[in-house]
């Protein structure tokens, strides 16, 4: 029960991270993209502002998720689907030269995001 609660702890931080990130990206893409190497036109900016957006609403869908008393798998489980769609689109940014080297670390965080709450969404099925 303990590594449970471990785990919800992490998984809400996660949200919220996902959650400032997303925000971020939203308000300010250029900032983002220019960060990890992106290039920046009209178009990537409007793009990235609107991933930036589903960003905040997946964020925000994980943390209520977690939050309250009720099993609400099937929402965690779409937020951990998103998380590995995430991780791929960011890679295949990477390897198609759309983004630098430091996007990796994107990936990797939203794989290991993935992971962790594909580990969750199996203990509330599992009840």
């Amino acid at each position: 029960m303990q590594y449970r609660n471990y785990l919800k702890l992490i998984l809400k931080l996660i949200a919220l991270v996902t959650i400032v990130s997303g925000l971020v990206q939203m308000l300010s893409p250029g900032f983002v993209l220019d960060f990890i190497g992106g290039v920046i036109t009209d178009s990537t900016l409007h793009f990235f502002g609107i991933i930036g957006m589903f960003m905040v609403m997946f964020g925000g869908l994980l943390f209520h998720a977690l939050s309250g008393s009720q099993n609400r798998s099937v929402a965690v489980l779409w937020c951990a689907i998103q998380k590995y769609g995430a991780a791929v689109a960011v890679t295949l940014g990477v390897i198609n030269g759309l983004f630098s080297w430091l996007a990796v670390g994107v990936a990797l965080f939203d794989l290991l995001s993935g992971i962790l709450i594909t580990m969750h969404w199996y203990t509330m099925i599992r009840k």
